[in-house]
């Protein structure tokens, strides 16, 4: 998950945190959630600094209750606490928190590595055969090799995709390009992408 909060001042600034938290298979959560309910009791979860001592089961436990539409008190517990409730700026309260599931981080990929297929395949072609002829990379994976893959994976085959997939990069590491993506992670990204 990956919370993306904007505060807005009362002067009508704003400014941005990020913060990224590894995702927790549920049955991981749950048993983190069990720990600190039984070292620190159930009065943990209605603490405002369960988000601060315990970031990865709050952002995953938020998420978590976001999938399943489920009302919680989770999300006040990261709002700022005023200190003077008489004096309060209506601006300074408002906060906006995004959280998304991000099942790739891109800083992964190394230049040498090339981008994976799935980044290839939202790339937009030219329109010009020649532009095209101009612009194709002998480090990256053809365009049609994609679609290939793609017309395979629709119709529920697998080994097409698999054997295409090692004969390009075959390919390509005698011209000296190593791809160092796994091929199934590759083809799956590459369905999600394409397919849905």
């Amino acid at each position: 998950p990956l919370q993306d909060g904007k505060e807005q001042t009362a002067n009508g600034t704003s400014h941005k945190t990020n913060l990224t938290v590894p995702y927790l298979n549920p049955l991981v959560l749950r048993k983190e959630l069990e720990n600190i309910l039984t070292q620190e009791g159930d009065i943990a979860l209605i603490k405002p600094e369960f988000v601060d001592e315990h970031p990865i089961i709050y952002w995953n436990l938020l998420w978590l209750m976001e999938r399943i539409e489920s009302k919680t008190h989770l999300p006040e517990l990261c709002l700022p606490v005023p200190s003077d409730k008489e004096h309060i700026d209506p601006l300074s309260k408002v906060k906006t928190v995004h959280i998304q599931c991000l099942w790739d981080n891109l800083s992964l990929h190394t230049e040498a590595s090339g981008p994976p297929m799935y980044l290839l395949y939202r790339e937009t072609q030219p329109t010009s055969p020649l532009i095209k002829a101009l612009l194709t990379d002998h480090a990256q994976l053809n365009k049609n090799v994609i679609q290939q893959i793609i017309s395979a994976i629709r119709c529920n085959d697998f080994a097409t995709p698999l054997k295409r997939l090692a004969n390009e990069r075959h390919k390509l590491k005698s011209n000296g390009v190593e791809r160092s993506h796994s091929f199934y992670r590759d083809i799956l990204f590459l369905a999600l992408t394409a397919i849905g």
